[in-house]
């Protein structure tokens, strides 16, 4: 698999040397190799101290520090770690992300080199190597949105294999039945409701306030002009959760943030949602009528083989604590969906290669 960048001044070679085929998320057959380790949402930024003091280090914590904007409270994108390039030894080869940068100035373009399961299962490894730190500066700003993805395809990939040892059975058939589609859903997420076309789960806490949910429903696909138009999209999901998300007070329920007349307009953005385009929308909800609220994401794309328009929604309430790696986890959920091959259950023996 090979990609070629274009940068605004130097031609920049991307190439991908996978060690394991394996899909942007979902669980595959294990390979031999030692499980990943380090926390979640943790990386590792190996280079030169030289650099990570100077600018590039700069570029590379404002990229991978950055703040997350879709949270109630300032989080990472990721926990970054420094470790020299002479410091890194064999007992940092299993973490999880690792970000390796040098600069070699025999160069004439730099190199991006991302590997999958180089030391253990599962991880991404990404090499940046530059003539100069102008061009790394470059690298590391101008791909942000490419790093991110695949660390977080990562991510899901290990929540995705422990859910998968205790899934829940009852709320795997209810999405099965109804929609059709294959969704990892651990023990915990207990259906809340079920409607026409809707489909809300939930896991929560005994003794806190906490609440982790899955939220799914389909509807005809019409227009792409439409059903994929940022502002339809934002409606309809206000739309579901007052028909379907109460609060815990009689007449308040779910809605995206806005305080008076301050109104927070959702993140879009395009995306490949395991083969099927799909506009991602990140932002904060809130109970109108109550002191409620967190972050949400919803993914809108449609099922070639029923032409149905599906939003899977998840979103999380955690008022005592930091809210990236909770929604990570929904997320995870979203990305096991799959749907049935088309037409394979329906395809003649005698047809078959």
């Amino acid at each position: 698999m090979k990609n070629i960048l274009i940068n605004g001044k130097s031609r920049l070679t991307f190439l991908f040397i996978v060690s394991l085929l394996l899909s942007a998320c979902g669980t595959v057959e294990r390979p031999t190799k030692p499980s990943a380790s380090g926390r979640a949402g943790e990386l590792l930024a190996v280079m030169d101290t030289r650099y990570w003091e100077g600018p590039v280090g700069q570029a590379f914590r404002d990229v991978f520090r950055a703040p997350i904007t879709t949270l109630n409270q300032p989080e990472p994108m990721f926990n970054v770690i420094h470790i020299p390039t002479r410091d890194f030894a064999k007992i940092f080869e299993t973490h999880r992300h690792i970000f390796f940068l040098e600069i070699d100035q025999t160069l004439q373009s730099p190199t991006i080199e991302i590997t999958r399961d180089t030391w253990s299962y599962p991880q991404l490894v990404v090499r940046v190597t530059a003539p100069d730190q102008e061009s790394a500066i470059r690298i590391i700003r101008n791909n942000k949105e490419n790093f991110y993805d695949r660390y977080l395809a990562v991510e899901y990939l290990r929540l995705q294999n422990a859910y998968s040892r205790m899934i829940n059975r009852a709320s795997k058939d209810a999405v099965k039945n109804m929609f059709g589609i294959e969704m990892t859903l651990p023990e915990g997420y207990l259906l809340a409701y079920e409607g026409d076309d809707f489909i809300w789960l939930r896991q929560t806490a005994t003794n806190e306030e906490f609440d982790q949910a899955v939220m799914i429903w389909t509807l005809d696909y019409t227009d792409p002009a439409i059903d994929f138009n940022e502002d339809v999209i934002w409606a309809r999901r206000d739309s579901i959760t007052r028909q379907y998300i109460p609060g815990q007070f009689p007449d308040t329920y779910m809605t995206t943030y806005s305080s008076g007349r301050e109104i927070l307009r959702p993140e879009f953005r395009q995306v490949d949602f395991n083969g099927k385009y799909a506009i991602e929308a990140r932002s904060l909800w809130r109970v109108q009528g109550d002191f409620m609220g967190g972050p949400f994401v919803t993914y809108t794309f449609v099922d070639e083989n029923t032409n149905r328009l599906f939003m899977i929604d998840g979103w999380v309430f955690a008022p005592r604590y930091d809210k990236r790696d909770y929604l990570r986890q929904v997320e995870a959920i979203i990305w096991s969906t799959r749907f049935p091959e088309k037409n394979k259950e329906s395809q003649p023996e005698d047809q078959a290669d």
